[in-house]
């Protein structure tokens, strides 16, 4: 293990050796690094005329470029400031169609496949046969890749597969025999819903799966014996030295004379013997594609230099030698990975480079610093490597707390990104297929409760959306079972414990805490990424059941509320009147018609009912009466003696009721007969009136005083009648008013 002191000697000798150069205000590569593909090292004025020492290759791209037939990538690039800016999507002033085009006849199809199976989740394999399928012919045997069509393709196998439902009784048969849910349903779809091209399918899939497994430990297992056979060569070649140290005998190690941790240490006083030996090439320095990123970077044991770089750049063609010849002489203290940026766009992209070359300082799978363009001196890119390679040490200039918040979020991106394209597409549909399980089975767990259901599937999904946002804190990478809520909706049902150990959480023993891939510092994200995916899927599609579940929770949650709050209020009220109420108390409302008084009066249920008009009434006026009780469908006349006799329970009016007590006499009823048929004459001679308004003088036509004509409609206008009858009426009245006074 490499110490702070010898990591400081280490990244001093390392820069003085390689001798890295650094920027000036407009970069041009130096004379070694003019090499077309395959030449020597001669200048470019010496490479047009040099033509015996080019190759095949070289001697096709003179010609092309002679006859104006080669593309511009690699021409002369301008890098200013010892950098090459990118050009953005939004600086391009073609149209898409052109752009889709030319991306497409640009990039080789292993490049445009591996990027379509990452954006769409297919495999690669899936995205070349797609493209070779979809790829258009043009002059001779060229054909031109189409993407969109490749893209349309692959969805709609995508949408086939989706409309085979998983009741089917021919999946059941299939999953029965052994089969997993989604492959049936995919072979299914292919076979035109025939069981036995469905079976076959399913039996080559089957042999294929197995012919590729033997291939991949066959390829495997050479690896590992080429691996330990460079090791012994490695060994063998190498002679073993003891690391000394010479020490003055005059040395006295409490003068206080030691260099200080930021004092430079000079080239003459490194001991070469006390650093590593240089390692292979082939064991620090990698090639990398977007699914090696997670195994190269992500998950490498020692620091990386990540190297944003391409062929056609030229600050990178002189930085990127310097910094292999560093990984090469650190002896492992670090490795370096190279990304062609032309061919890996989801990295470039997810990394947010903006300009080549681009140096990502990366160390336990998180981005902690970057630069952009050649380093601008040594001590700059001394303090970038003391930053990156000693344990606690801040890099000059020290990164800002933006800086850091971006690099976290880069950070995820990439995990993101490598994770997606480090899942392959069988494992992904296997863990759709599992996760489709699962949830059936937790409503089953749920006896059939659909808002219970999906209350444990939310809490489960927002376990793995903590772990996606931050995959790098331990607190969000371990769930505790004991917890109240995750022990109430979680450990409480064996599917939801089934979905964290399908995406990567194992239980500790003798433990209730579940940890997700606890050896390692960053955690793939795909499979936690398809799994919550899954759970979105499920509650959108489950939303209505889930909604009525709610409320019928809502609902009886409420009707056993104001249950229990009935049967409190009506023992309170029983507690509070058992020993008041008294059974033969009679309150009755009592109203003489004409009159708006109404008298209570309180009875006992014995009481006989003539005792009502007895407090009521004078028994020396002979007056004829009615008691109606409108509520009891009871009318009583003052002549049925039996029925006043009768008590107050027997007919019905305990403990309460409403009376009106109607009073009559002859008089006033033969007055009443007198008044009506007055009435009716007087209503007959209304209608013999003799004169007019405009007879007698008292209409004028604009007199708004005295009143106008009744428009009718149409022109039509009417006159109000003044009769005679009207004026004996009104001198009756008057006649009568003078009576009434003089009485």
């Amino acid at each position: 293990m490499i110490g702070i002191k010898s990591s400081k000697a280490l990244v001093a000798l390392l820069l003085t050796l390689s001798s890295i150069p650094t920027a000036h205000s407009s970069f041009r590569c130096p004379p070694a690094f003019w090499k077309v593909r395959g030449g020597g090292d001669a200048a470019p004025q010496s490479v047009a005329t040099d033509n015996k020492n080019l190759s095949l290759d070289e001697k096709v791209q003179k010609a092309m470029e002679k006859l104006g037939l080669a593309g511009n990538a690699e021409e002369k690039q301008e890098c200013d400031g010892g950098k090459c800016e990118l050009k953005s999507a939004e600086a391009s002033t073609e149209t898409s169609s052109q752009l889709d085009t030319k991306s497409s006849t640009q990039e080789g199809p292993h490049v445009l496949a591996e990027r379509i199976s990452i954006e769409m989740g297919v495999t690669k394999d899936l995205a070349m046969a797609a493209l070779g399928a979809t790829a258009l012919q043009q002059s001779g045997t060229e054909r031109r890749l189409d993407e969109d069509a490749a893209r349309a393709l692959i969805q709609q196998e995508l949408n086939l597969i989706s409309g085979i439902s998983e009741d089917r009784e021919d999946v059941k048969r299939l999953v029965e025999e052994g089969h997993e849910m989604f492959l049936a349903r995919r072979a299914l779809a292919f076979a035109d819903e025939n069981m036995d091209d469905a079976r076959a399918i399913l039996e080559a899939d089957r042999i294929d799966a197995a012919e590729e497994e033997r291939r991949e430990e066959e390829a495997k297992s050479n690896s590992e014996e080429e691996a330990d056979q460079l090791k012994e060569d490695n060994v063998a070649s190498r002679t073993p030295e003891l690391k000394t140290i010479d020490v003055d005998s005059n040395f006295d190690p409490t003068s206080g004379n030691l260099p200080s941790r930021g004092d430079e240490i000079p080239k003459e006083n490194v001991s070469t013997k006390s650093l590593p030996p240089p390692a292979t090439k082939s064991d620090v320095v990698f090639e990398a594609t977007t699914s090696q990123i997670q195994e190269l970077v992500l998950e490498s044991p020692v620091p990386v230099l990540l190297d944003a770089y391409a062929p056609w750049c030229g600050p990178c063609k002189a930085l990127t030698p310097a910094l292999e010849e560093m990984a090469v002489k650190s002896g492992g203290a670090f490795r370096l990975v190279k990304v062609n940026t032309d061919n890996e766009r989801a990295i470039s992209t997810a990394l947010e480079v903006t300009a080549l070359p681009t140096i990502f300082a990366i160390k336990d799978g998180k981005v902690l610093n970057n630069f952009q363009g050649m380093p601008k001196s040594e001590e700059m890119m001394r303090n970038f490597m003391m930053g990156l390679l000693m344990p606690g040490a801040n890099f000059n200039p020290p990164v800002s707390s933006e800086q850091k918040k971006n690099f976290e979020e880069l950070s995820v991106k990439l995990a993101k990104t490598a994770g997606a394209a480090n899942f392959s597409f069988s494992a992904r549909e296997r863990l759709q297929s599992r996760m489709a399980k699962h949830l059936h089975d937790l409503v089953e767990a749920h006896d059939g409760d659909m808002a219970g259901a999906e209350k444990s599937a939310k809490v489960v999904r927002s376990l793995l959306s903590n772990v996606i946002r931050d995959p790098y804190n331990m607190k969000f990478r371990t769930v505790n079972l004991e917890n109240k809520k995750i022990e109430a909706h979680v450990h409480a049902y064996a599917p939801c414990v089934a979905i964290l150990k399908n995406v990567g959480f194992g239980l500790e023993e003798g433990s209730s805490l579940m940890t997700i891939v606890k050896d390692k510092k960053v955690v793939n994200l795909s499979t936690l990424t398809v799994a919550r995916d899954c759970i979105d899927k499920w509650i959108d599609k489950n939303r209505h059941k889930v909604a009525v579940a709610n409320r019928k929770r809502k609902d009886e949650a409420a009707r056993s509320k104001l249950v229990a709050e009935g049967s409190n209020i009506s023992g309170s009220k029983e507690e509070d009147n058992e020993e008041e109420i008294d059974p033969d108390a009679v309150v009755l409302k009592v109203r003489l018609e004409g009159k708006k008084k109404i008298h209570e009066l309180e009875m006992r249920a014995d009481d006989p009912l003539q005792k009502i008009v007895d407090n009521l009434l004078d028994s020396t006026v002979d007056e004829n009466y009615q008691i109606i009780c409108a509520a009891k469908k009871l009318i009583v006349k003052s002549d049925d003696g039996n029925t006043l006799s009768m008590s107050l329970r027997s007919l019905g009016l305990a403990p309460a009721a409403a009376l009106v007590i109607k009073i009559s006499s002859s008089e006033s009823k033969e007055s009443t007969v007198n008044t009506l048929k007055d009435r009716v004459a007087a209503k007959k001679n209304l209608k013999r009136g003799s004169h007019t308004m405009q007879s007698i003088g008292v209409y004028a036509k604009d007199d708004n005083a005295k009143g106008e004509v009744i428009d009718g409609g149409g022109g039509v206008l009417y006159e109000q009648d003044v009769t005679d009858d009207e004026e004996e009426g009104e001198g009756e009245e008057n006649k009568d008013d003078d009576n009434n006074e003089e009485a």
